[in-house]
């Protein structure tokens, strides 16, 4: 019962500090329109996503506690891992690629609760949380995200999209109008490699990163710490 009502503390934590990051980032701009393009980021989307689904089973293990006999859906398992492989990503990415290349950018509290708070939540309430590990074929629906906004900010760049600060990409790993061309290598600073290099690497990150959080899930369900 402990581990089950740390978890949904955990999990309401996560919707609070998704909510305020996301509010604090749609009033950075200062207006409407500028808090509308928030929306258009990976960043804001993954927040809302698992936001949504640690909602969702907060609600479902409060259900728990009270029914011993109910059961945590395994689909709603599945959409946790596969959302939580999301913000990790979300966190990641920041950390690693964009915070270097802006001073700065942990002095913001909207950054911080939307790259790292709510992710480091997010993972801590996935190996938390007891719900039925996800099978090793579920690792390519954790796909599905990143690759459906790849496609998304493939159509804001044709149409024209304005991401912000008139740049019609999100994140210049998906600049398809890259110095150096979508295929291309040798520009300078963040633009060494074309989008579809960085594309493809983002890929190969999230897909060890998918497996390995199945492999430590299933571990950890085999020892009797998960499920």
């Amino acid at each position: 019962m402990i581990r089950t009502i740390s978890s949904i503390l955990l999990q309401l934590a996560v919707c609070a500090c998704a909510a305020a990051g996301v509010i604090l980032t749609t009033r950075l701009g200062g207006d409407f329109m500028a808090g509308a393009t928030a929306f258009l980021f990976f960043t804001i989307q993954s927040n809302l996503w698992i936001a949504a689904v640690c909602l969702l089973f907060a609600v479902l293990q409060a259900v728990s506690l009270c029914r011993r006999e109910f059961a945590l859906p395994r689909a709603c398992a599945t959409l946790k891992y596969v959302f939580t492989v999301s913000i990790t990503l979300t966190g990641a990415v920041f950390c690693a690629v964009l915070a270097p290349t802006m001073p700065g950018s942990f002095s913001s509290a909207a950054n911080v609760l939307t790259h790292v708070t709510v992710p480091a939540l997010a993972i801590g309430d996935l190996f938390l949380c007891r719900a039925p590990a996800p099978r090793y074929k579920d690792f390519w629906w954790a796909l599905l995200p990143p690759l459906y906004y790849v496609g998304f900010a493939a159509v804001g760049y044709v149409c024209g999209w304005n991401f912000g600060m008139g740049n019609n990409y999100p994140y210049f790993f998906l600049n398809w109008g890259s110095p150096v061309g979508a295929f291309g290598f040798g520009g300078e600073g963040e633009y060494f490699m074309g989008c579809f290099w960085w594309i493809l690497l983002l890929l190969l990150f999230i897909s060890a990163l998918a497996l390995g959080y199945i492999a430590l899930l299933r571990r950890m369900q085999k020892s009797g710490l998960q499920g």
